[in-house]
């Protein structure tokens, strides 16, 4: 007599919610690696915030525009898409950005990691929720399609 089980739906779920902290933890380090490529290999240069614009209309957070000159003296504008609720800056203010020299639109603001704190931190919340059972997930998983 055959034995039928039924989908494993918890297992599944907790594979899910494993996988999508997967992705989270690798869009962060990714974001993080290329910057720190940016630092290590493009040209450091200093800009002046002239500008803090929305992301979306009639949102508060509000990010930097910053103008910047290149090795070769060509004024360039960068606009930043990490935006905060207070501004990490102000109009005016001087900060140091580093630039990729064949891609002047390649653009690190200094010490501006919002974007791989808040993927590493998804990440990890989904991870939280899922660590503790992804192997008896597997393991169910792996018995409900072989058997």
């Amino acid at each position: 007599m055959e034995h039928s089980k039924g989908v494993p739906g918890f297992e599944l779920f907790i594979l899910l919610f494993f996988t999508i902290g997967s992705v989270f933890a690798v869009i962060s380090y990714t974001i993080y690696r290329n910057s720190r490529n940016l630092i290590e290999n493009g040209i450091e240069t200093k800009g002046i915030v002239i500008d803090l614009h929305r992301l979306k209309p009639r949102e508060y957070p509000l990010a930097p525009s910053i103008r910047f000159f290149t090795k070769e003296g060509t004024g360039r504008v960068f606009h930043s898409s990490e935006a905060r609720n207070p501004p990490a800056y102000q109009v005016g203010e001087e900060v140091t950005l580093h630039y990729d020299p064949k891609d002047p639109d390649n653009v690190h603001l200094q010490g501006n990691y919002l974007l791989v704190y808040v993927f590493g931190g998804m990440g990890a919340v989904f991870w939280l929720f899922s660590i503790w059972s992804v192997g008896s997930a597997v393991k169910a998983v792996f018995q409900w399609l072989f058997d």
